[in-house]
């Protein structure tokens, strides 16, 4: 999760500062049944525009369970670091 600021560490959270990266990613709204497609996507993009995946991949949830229940309003960042 990302995050503003400077926090202390607690038992069960830890914040880090990651390096910038870049990435190939894809944004999708709505429930995580479309997760395989919109990877599949984003694959095939890498692929054919001659990059490759550096990195595991990763997700920013930028509206999640955790803000709403109503699956049709999540959104959700898939990010494959490439050079």
């Amino acid at each position: 999760m990302t995050v503003k600021g400077t926090y202390e560490d607690t038992e069960h959270v830890k914040f880090k500062t990651l390096p910038a990266v870049k990435v190939a990613s894809c944004v999708i709204k709505g429930s995580y049944a479309q997760m395989g497609e919109a990877t599949a996507a984003v694959a095939s993009w890498i692929n054919e525009n001659g990059y490759q995946v550096n990195g595991p991949m990763f997700n920013i949830y930028h509206v999640s369970p955790n803000e709403t229940q109503n699956s049709d309003e999540y959104v959700t960042e898939l990010c494959f670091p490439i050079e």
